[in-house]
């Protein structure tokens, strides 16, 4: 979960390239509400209107700003109604499409933890439901961190907004996290060099040394929420008793050194033979940070979800058309039924 310099740099290098993007016909923006009156910086985009399918991004650790769409779903948003929305933790705030133009309240930044990550998903989705509708499909696409808060935040909504919950209709998760935040970090720590020093660094809380490793983004706060909280695998057992109804699908790189894939193969294993969850697991060629390989499977994904809503919603049409005709006088004695996939 932690960047490297390289990474960093590599991704810094992508966003450079987000900001010269298109533009989009809708954007929104607006505070999402987290904990102890801390606010994430939330956005949304779209083109075509009504929107039908919502895909909220959660990327993963670090400072940067996620105030962007993505390459692989600018052409989505091209052609289908469907919107786009993400957010920026608290403490960094960017205008939108331009996040390398990023300003950084560190005050506010260390006292993110995952529980303020799960309360401004948990918003953008209400978000998501208040601007489009209850009809909406809501889709959530987790990366790294971005898997936890996922997680987190669909089992908090299973309890406390059940509706909100079933509108959620996919999980897509890349770069998962399946252990604790402790075993991550010490795994991590013990393949760095100068890792001891870091060690200590976040023992003392000397967030000058912290800011100034690969784990800049992480704060003593941080550590002590996560270490509250269950693990991915956990999660994911812990729904397997809930009969959650949103599909799932994994995708994670074979060579993921910060997330290994011999994690998810275990959770595949433990699915098949006890969990059966509705969970689809794909292994591609690649590292933590993403490819080529990775962002096409993501976005085959993503086209997939966005063309079964239109095959449902063509469905009832030919129902009709199969239909013997009627009389005008029958035809107005009958009332319009419309069930959950009907298009007003």
């Amino acid at each position: 979960m932690k960047r490297s310099a390289r990474s960093a740099a590599g991704l810094a290098a992508l966003l450079f390239a987000c900001a010269c993007g298109p533009r989009y016909q809708h954007v929104a923006s607006r505070s999402l509400q987290s904990r102890a009156r801390l606010e994430c910086s939330g956005f949304m985009a779209w083109n075509h209107e009504p929107v039908r399918d919502v895909f909220l991004v959660i990327n993963g650790s670090g400072s940067l700003s996620n105030a962007f769409v993505h390459p692989a779903m600018r052409d989505v948003l091209g052609a289908h109604p469907v919107a786009y929305a993400t957010f920026d933790k608290p403490g960094i705030r960017a205008p939108f499409e331009q996040p390398t133009a990023v300003q950084r309240d560190f005050v506010a930044f260390e006292r993110y933890t995952l529980g303020h990550g799960t309360a401004c998903a948990m918003d953008a989705l209400r978000w998501a439901r208040e601007r489009f509708g209850a009809a909406t499909r809501l889709h959530v696409i987790g990366h790294s961190e971005g898997t936890l808060v996922s997680l987190y935040a669909y089992d908090a909504l299973l309890d406390q907004d059940p509706a909100l919950a079933a509108q959620i209709k996919t999980l897509v998760f890349s770069g998962l996290a399946l252990e604790s935040i402790a075993n991550i970090f010490a795994r991590q720590l013990a393949d760095l060099r100068g890792g001891e020093r870091i060690r200590a660094a976040f023992a003392s809380c000397d967030q000058r040394v912290i800011n100034n490793s690969p784990f800049a983004g992480t704060s003593c706060a941080y550590l002590r929420d996560a270490a509250e909280r269950p693990s991915g695998r956990a999660m994911f057992e812990r729904l397997a008793t809930r009969s959650p109804t949103a599909r799932m699908h994994v995708v994670h790189g074979e060579s993921d050194l910060n997330t290994p894939v011999r994690f998810v193969r275990e959770l595949e294993a433990w699915n098949t033979h006890a969990g059966h969850l509705p969970i689809t697991f794909r292994y591609v060629a690649g590292g933590h940070n993403g490819n080529a390989a990775v962002r096409a499977e993501l976005l085959r994904l993503v086209q997939r979800i966005v063309a079964e809503r239109a095959l449902r919603a063509a469905r009832p049409n030919q129902e009709k058309r199969n239909q013997p005709r009627r009389s005008l006088s029958e035809a107005v004695a009958i009332p319009r039924a419309c069930g959950s996939d009907c298009w007003t």
